[in-house]
């Protein structure tokens, strides 16, 4: 039966791929994995956009990776000691280690695109790396992280596409800005696949690295086709067309029915990283300059209905402010809480001195997202009837992925920004970044808000740092106490992961990170 898929895709869906691509048929050992748009780039050391980090998770490699179980095994670094001080780690790597393009990789690589890329272009990063003072290389396969305090979730956060992918310094070390470097579409990496075809709006196409250093992948080819409409995609997997959907892509509202699906598996993605469906409030100016406006419009929006009707219930509602329930260590709702009392928003904005106009309008809104997140579309439909109720304008902003980081994140010309972020899979490589004063800087996945509080700084760095984890725990308590007490952002639902897959596939679930290295992926018999 998967032979007799692949020769319907073969006809029909990636013509191109096969008059383009020198390798073994598309019938022998391919995977092919559903994207709902383009990347924008194919480099997570300068960019978040989680398309780039799941097709660039395949070409590259992290000095670690998690295990189903979230424990750190190798990647590049065959072994790895931490001092008892938690102040130095000392990563060893493997020997023989090739670039694609057949250039040695060396610690320097480590070294330079840590510290050059991923910390200065990179949000998560950013507060990952914070306590490194410094990368030594004493010899090619070799990395001598020196912190300046002790910073207990480095090792795990070192697994992270999103924030630890590890750059070729021969290629991006050169008199061009990494933004503009062509290797971000055509990436040359040390991980399980090599590169091929990127053709836009259709698919980018990678093959089995025979050179690769660790076992795997267990296909010959990986190809991501790119198709937008959310119900195209869910019939795509039905008809076998695809083998695979990401939680990123997959349409909420096709769950139920792939769940009836004949050879289908539709399941839930474990992933330590916690996202949550939030907004972030541009506290700058105007009216969500006022706590108390930004209080009053959380009680005038219906959560439950939010997540029903956009998130279609996959989730729970938000009600531990910037940490989400799937973070259970370091969870608590013993925090400010904000049920839906639209007489109460009411008299808080009046009080607040936002009395309605002649026209019953308070002040208006614009509300801006990537219509690449599917239910944002939704919630920002939805909460224009809700804010309506109290006098609220809400002006649509939604737009495509890469003019909207610029609105947002560069130019910050916004009044509420909504997507999905992690809150974790610790709160200092997380939630922790969103709200600290030295991240209000225009770079995506920072502190766009412009919310600084110096008091909540001091805790989050004593956290971020405290090697007692019971006094951690404790101290993101208070953190969430406060958050929620100044609701810098709107928290709408902590987020479950539906992902949908051709039955026949074995190890799509055991990747707990979520950027689907798929190495470690096959078919059975």
């Amino acid at each position: 039966m998967k032979n007799g898929l692949r020769r319907r895709l073969l006809n029909a869906a990636l013509p191109l791929v096969l008059s383009h691509i020198p390798f073994a048929a598309l019938a022998n050992d391919s995977i092919i994995v559903g994207l709902s748009g383009d990347p924008t780039l194919i480099n997570s050391g300068i960019t978040t956009e989680i398309n780039s980090s799941v097709v660039g998770a395949q070409v590259y490699s992290t000095i670690v990776r998690l295990d189903s179980e979230g424990e750190p095994i190798p990647s590049l670094a065959r072994t790895w000691e931490i001092s008892e001080d938690g102040l130095t780690y000392t990563f060893l790597f493997f020997e023989g280690i090739k670039w694609h393009d057949g250039t040695p990789f060396t610690s320097d690589d480590v070294a330079w695109s840590l510290e050059n890329l991923n910390r200065q272009f990179n949000g998560p990063a950013g507060g990952l790396l914070a306590a490194v003072e410094a990368i030594e290389t004493p010899d090619p396969h070799t990395a001598v992280f020196r912190l300046s305090r002790p910073y207990p979730p480095l090792l795990r956060g070192l697994a992270y596409f999103n924030s630890s992918m590890i750059l070729p310094r021969h290629i991006f070390d050169v008199d061009i800005t990494p933004q503009e470097n062509p290797a971000n579409l055509a990436p040359v990496g040390t991980g399980p696949f090599v590169f091929r075809e990127y053709r836009r709006g259709s698919h980018i196409a990678l093959e089995r690295n025979p050179d690769y250093h660790l076992d795997g992948p267990m296909v010959d080819r990986l190809v991501y086709q790119i198709i937008p409409n959310d119900a195209a995609r869910g019939l795509a997997l039905e008809t076998g067309d695809i083998d695979y959907i990401p939680y990123h892509v997959m349409p909420l509202g096709e769950v139920e029915r792939l769940q009836n699906a004949r050879d289908v598996t539709v399941t839930f993605q474990k992933r330590s990283i916690a996202g949550q469906y939030q907004a972030f409030l541009n506290t700058r100016e105007g009216p969500l300059a006022n706590k108390q406006v930004r209080q009053a419009l959380y009680h005038a929006m219906d959560r439950e209905d939010l997540l029903e009707k956009a998130g279609f219930g996959h989730g729970t509602v938000s009600r531990g402010g910037a940490f989400s329930s799937e973070l259970p260590v370091f969870y608590t709702d013993e925090v400010p809480q904000y049920p839906y009392d639209v007489d109460l928003a009411n008299r808080m904005l009046d009080d607040a001195g936002f009395p309605r106009g002649a026209d019953g309008k308070r002040f208006s809104l614009r509300v801006t997202y990537s219509l690449s997140e599917g239910p944002m579309t939704n919630v920002a439909r939805l909460l224009r009837a809700m804010f309506s109720q109290v006098g609220v304008e809400v002006i649509d902003e939604g737009m495509e992925t890469s003019a909207w980081r610029e609105k947002v994140f560069v130019n910050w010309d916004f009044d509420v920004t909504m997507g999905s972020y992690a809150s974790g899979p610790d709160p200092a490589i997380g939630a922790a970044g969103f709200y600290t004063c030295d991240r209000i800087q225009r770079i995506s996945g920072f502190n766009t808000s412009g919310y600084c509080n110096p008091a909540l700084d001091e805790i989050l760095s004593e956290a971020g740092s405290e090697l007692d984890e019971s006094r951690r725990i404790a101290l993101y308590h208070l953190a969430a106490t406060i958050l929620a007490e100044d609701v810098p952002h709107w928290w709408f639902w902590d987020r479950y992961y539906p992902i949908a897959f051709r039955s026949g596939l074995e190890g799509i679930t055991d990747d707990i990170t979520g950027y689907g290295t798929m190495d470690q992926v096959t078919w059975t018999e």
